[in-house]
């Protein structure tokens, strides 16, 4: 049957309304789904949230100390704590080892909670000294070209962290999981060092990395218990990791980030990673490299890639409360982020 001419005027009207919704939801889309300064305050359990990631249980427990657990919550098998972290509402959760663990459990945890930014907190290998915290602006897998760029709102609130930070840990005992070894103290000040590349590797032939239920604070499978009802239990296994010459490495370089990075960006949510060294340069033990360092290291560096992202998370609740938090946070909310970032800065520099 042929179409009538108020048919075909009905069809061209649709067909225009569908291409204004269309264009419409693909503007919406590319701003932020959630506010991060809605991450302050309200009750716990209500989104949206900043996630927060580690690899390992000895890279979280730091984190899981400082924060009020709310709730444990299950996802895909995959336990995750719901909480604050000074005054933020977060969840607190593992990827596991390697970058399909990283991968498949960024993607589970983005889809099961509204965040308003991803945050990964650990440790790896730099030229940098051990116990710096390095943070890369850019994460690339290895053999891969595809930059992915860290938000830059996110960048400036950690510059006004590092700026306020009380003085990162030094000393640790080695081993780490005896209290009663000798401490060994690194010779220089630990600080926070912000670096363009980090690059993560697939040392598994891109198989995930079964996690050891009971493991310990490597290689287990369970979150982290805070040190006031039980102190974590030491693993005692080989690291997967393959050795890499110093002068080939990145800033940064590890097993996770670039694959959390990937996801976020995929979900359109603002990333950031503290990755401080385990092994790196000014061993006082000397030029051991891995696996040697990390052993050593491990836990000391986990504590002050913790400490420099719960200044990060700090921060976020200061800009809310703080003189100009109210532009702030609706930049923000607009995912204006270099125009944010551009007043952060201009902040700290006053």
């Amino acid at each position: 049957m042929r179409p009538s001419a108020h048919a075909g005027r009905l069809h061209r009207w649709m067909y225009a309304v569908m291409v204004v919704c269309t264009l419409a939801s693909g503007a919406q889309a590319r701003k932020p789904e959630h506010a991060l300064c809605d991450t302050v305050g309200g009750p716990p359990a209500e989104p949206p949230y900043v996630i927060v990631l580690a690899a390992m249980p000895s890279e979280l427990a730091p984190l899981v100390d400082a924060a009020e657990i709310e709730d444990t919550v299950e996802v895909d098998g995959r336990p995750y704590y719901v909480g604050r972290l000074d005054g933020v509402r977060v969840v607190l959760g593992l990827t596991l080892i390697g970058m399909v663990n990283a991968e498949t459990h960024a993607e589970s945890v983005l889809a099961a909670f509204e965040a308003a930014a991803l945050l990964m907190s650990g440790v790896a290998g730099s030229h940098h000294r051990i116990a710096d915290v390095v943070i890369p602006t850019g994460w690339v897998e290895r053999d891969k070209k595809r930059l992915w760029r860290t938000n830059r709102a996110l960048v400036a609130l950690a510059g006004r962290a590092a700026a306020t930070l009380a003085p990162l840990e030094r000393c640790t005992p080695v081993p780490p999981a005896d209290p009663n070894a000798p401490l060994v103290c690194m010779p220089h000040e630990p600080t926070v060092v912000f670096e363009d590349r980090g690059e993560s590797g697939d040392d598994f032939g891109g198989s995930a990395l079964n996690c050891v239920p009971g493991g310990g604070d490597i290689f287990g499978c369970e979150l982290p218990i805070s040190s006031a009802a039980g102190a974590l239990v030491d693993g005692g296994l080989a690291a997967g990791a393959s050795a890499q010459a110093a002068e080939d490495y990145p800033d940064a370089i590890d097993m996770e980030s670039a694959a959390v990075c990937r996801v976020a960006a995929a979900h359109r949510v603002p990333f950031l990673v503290m990755r401080a060294v385990s092994d790196g340069a000014g061993d006082p033990l000397g030029d051991r490299g891995f696996p040697a360092q990390f052993f050593d290291y491990y836990r000391l560096a986990a504590r002050n890639a913790a400490a420099v992202t719960r200044a990060i998370v700090a921060e976020i609740g200061s800009t809310v409360s703080g003189p100009d938090g109210e532009r702030l946070c609706r930049l923000l909310a607009k995912g204006r982020w270099a125009k944010a970032a551009k007043r952060l800065d201009a902040a700290l520099a006053d």
